[in-house]
């Protein structure tokens, strides 16, 4: 997969919360590239982005009005 098929949708310390668009699956993937990447869903993924930009207030970031985020939108702004 190219970089262009991956979007990030959030970030804090030490993982990211992205999107492959052509395939459309969610994943968490670790900044360490030993670490492998977990398969979720588009609930368990703003769920994880709101909860870590609480536990981590400004070393947490959600990156709204991404390509193919919309359903990722609407459930983390229904979070807040």
């Amino acid at each position: 997969m190219t970089d262009n098929d991956r979007t990030v949708h959030a970030r804090y310390p030490g993982m990211e919360i992205v999107r492959y668009d052509r395939a459309g699956k969610w994943y968490m993937e670790p900044l360490d590239s030993s670490l492998p990447r977990q398969k979720v869903t588009v609930h368990e993924a703003a769920a994880t982005a709101t909860w870590a930009r609480r536990y981590y207030d400004e070393g947490a970031h959600i990156f709204l009005n991404k390509c193919g985020g919309t359903t990722f939108d609407r459930l983390v702004r229904a979070e807040q």
